[in-house]
């Protein structure tokens, strides 16, 4: 009995020896209109044919045929992919916070858009959007978006 006690306890130390996931969560940065080309509250100035979903434009022409507003600026299609979307909410906007990020344990690329409001009651309805990294080989972006 002993020894059964003993041969258990060694296997769980060595079941729990396993290789440690040397997978690390990365930060990355986005650009927005805003910062990068002066434009003025794109939030509400850019104009897009979406409700409540998101999308990505990887090239200038499908951004010219799908992106409107007073601000239309020439984004460098061959560094970047534009993640836009529309999104009504309950309350006035605030501002809009923007976290790219690759997730562990599958390296998942992942923005999430959060959307501040204002304790001002009345629906509102803005557009969010991000230039990203050039997704490699068109590859998948998680995109979540939080109302708070």
């Amino acid at each position: 009995m002993k020894n059964r006690i003993i041969f258990l306890v060694i296997l769980l130390v060595i079941a729990s020896c396993s290789k440690k996931d040397n997978c690390k969560e990365v930060l990355m940065s986005t650009k927005q209109f805003d910062s990068e080309y002066g434009c003025v509250d794109t939030k509400y100035t850019l104009k897009i044919n979406l409700i409540n979903s998101v999308t990505i434009i990887r090239d200038q022409t499908a951004y010219d045929n799908t992106v409107s507003g007073v601000c239309h600026p020439t984004i460098d299609f061959s560094a970047y992919d534009l993640v836009i979307g529309k999104q009504s909410t309950d309350n006035m906007n605030d501002t809009i916070l923007y976290d790219l990020r690759t997730i562990c344990p599958d390296d998942e690329l992942t923005l999430t858009v959060n959307i501040v409001q204002k304790d001002i009651t009345g629906p509102d309805t803005v557009v969010y959007h991000a230039l990203i990294p050039k997704l490699i080989d068109n590859g998948t972006l998680n995109v979540s978006i939080f109302i708070k």
